[in-house]
């Protein structure tokens, strides 16, 4: 518990129900007593301006209530598309890991490239693992870099340049992620420091710079002039994997291999064929052999990184959901109230109204349309509003409109069903007032 925030709580609470105690209390204090008393027992619906006051209370509470369902309506469609679009990886029975390899010990290329070939084998003998791949970055980790390369027999457009995400990876990270080959081929153990140099693009970088081309056997390089051995060769094309679950797209990206070019900071990845939670102490044994120095962090599942990158939708849809559930409660009270005062006020109108022969479903119209008046007006209202404020949760919605009509739509036909409901209630009450009584109230 927060002190600050509890006392903050506690003081708008006690403020907020003095500022709106005060309204009718000083409504109360202004009654004219000869008004009062020339009026006597009659029954009376209140002032104009009182029944003016309550309306707009009713139809601001339906507003708002309006308004705060259509953003979690479309922050519920958004999660929605996020949990069910296709990663380009398979989540599923994945354990990730972290690694670095101080350079102090790991001095060269070879000696970088040999560890991770000689981790990459033990970790593919141990029981109940599928494979094992160490890559420079996960997916929809943050990881963001970018760099300008030059491709062979092509030249960028004016005043740009050819770029794309950049990433190192092993053969088997890609199989143990679960990302598809598309073409060619993933890295093998031949891929090493003194071999040709070769990458692997993803579909992204194939199809913006390589519109309808095989781009397996095509060139890139890094300088601006090359000799043979600066070239580096494509020899496969992975899927797509956005940078985030929420990205537009996926982003033209390339994998040189971690046999011939090694980040410091690395991450683990282990497929298993059950529990990978089971292999923690496994895969912490089999990086002590090689290198008792060497420890992993970060250890968790990719489940659990896919879940932290959708936190953030999720717990918009969660928040602005439960101020809707409130608001749209509050709107069914205050409506509730409002017009089962306006019904009690009224019963002496509704008892001589049946007694000159209106029929109970005549009242019962007469209540319903007073009612929908007011919700009506209230939805519009809201409507409207959501249809400016909207545009503030563009950048928590993926792949919904923020006017998307499907969920303004719904939402209001539901704010009105609730509030119609709300209505009845009072309405059937009025419908059961007996002419009798009604006539000697009066």
């Amino acid at each position: 518990m927060s002190a600050p925030v509890f006392a903050f709580t506690f003081a708008v609470s006690v403020v907020t129900g003095i500022l709106f105690g005060l309204a009718p209390a000083l409504q109360a204090s202004r009654i004219d007593p000869n008004q009062g008393l020339h009026k006597g027992g009659r029954a009376t619906a209140g002032s104009g301006h009182q029944s003016r006051l309550r309306n707009a209370l009713v139809v601001s509470e339906v507003g708002l209530a309006c308004v705060l369902l259509i953003g979690a309506g479309l922050m519920l469609r958004s999660l929605l598309n996020i949990v069910h679009l296709d990663p380009g990886f398979r989540q599923d029975l994945v354990l990730t890991a972290t690694l670095s390899l101080p350079p102090t010990e790991y001095k060269t290329q070879e000696d970088a490239g040999r560890f991770c070939s000689q981790l990459g084998t033990s970790l593919e003998s141990l029981p109940g693992v599928q494979s094992a791949g160490l890559g420079s970055d996960l997916p929809w980790s943050g990881y963001d870099d970018n760099t300008s390369f030059n491709i062979d027999g092509k030249q960028p457009p004016p005043h740009d340049d050819f770029h794309a995400r950049y990433h190192m990876a092993s053969g088997d990270y890609f199989r143990s992620l679960g990302t598809p080959l598309l073409r060619g081929r993933f890295f093998n153990d031949g891929d090493k420091k003194d071999a040709p140099a070769v990458v692997i693009i993803n579909r992204a970088l194939a199809q913006r710079y390589w519109p309808g081309e095989d781009v397996i056997g095509k060139r890139i390089t890094f300088e601006d002039n090359p000799k043979d051995k600066d070239w580096l060769t494509i020899v496969g094309v992975v899927g797509d994997v956005k940078d985030q679950p929420n990205s537009p797209g996926a982003q033209p990206a390339f994998w040189w291999s971690a046999l011939q070019v090694t980040a410091e900071n690395m991450s683990l990845v282990v497929r298993s064929d059950s529990d990978p939670e089971l292999l923690i102490d496994a895969v912490r044994k089999s990086v002590a052999q090689l290198n008792p120095a060497l420890a992993l962090g970060s250890v968790r599942l990719m489940d659990q990184i896919v879940a932290g990158s959708v936190a953030t939708p999720r717990f918009a849809f969660i928040l602005v959901g439960l101020f809707a559930g409130l608001a749209i409660l509050l709107a069914a009270i205050g409506t509730y109230g409002v017009i089962s005062y306006s019904v009690t006020q009224r019963t002496p109108e509704f008892g001589l109204r049946m007694a000159l022969g209106a029929q109970r479903l005549d009242v019962l119209r007469l209540v319903l349309t007073q009612a929908a008046k007011l919700v009506l007006s209230g939805t519009a209202i809201g409507v409207m509003l959501a249809l400016v404020l909207a545009r503030v949760l563009k950048s928590l919605i993926y792949e919904v409109s923020p006017t998307d009509p499907l969920t303004f739509t719904a939402i209001a036909f539901s704010v009105l069903a609730v509030a119609i409901v709300a209505c009845y209630i009072p309405a059937r009450k009025a419908t059961e007032a007996d002419p009798m009584i009604a006539l000697r109230a009066e």
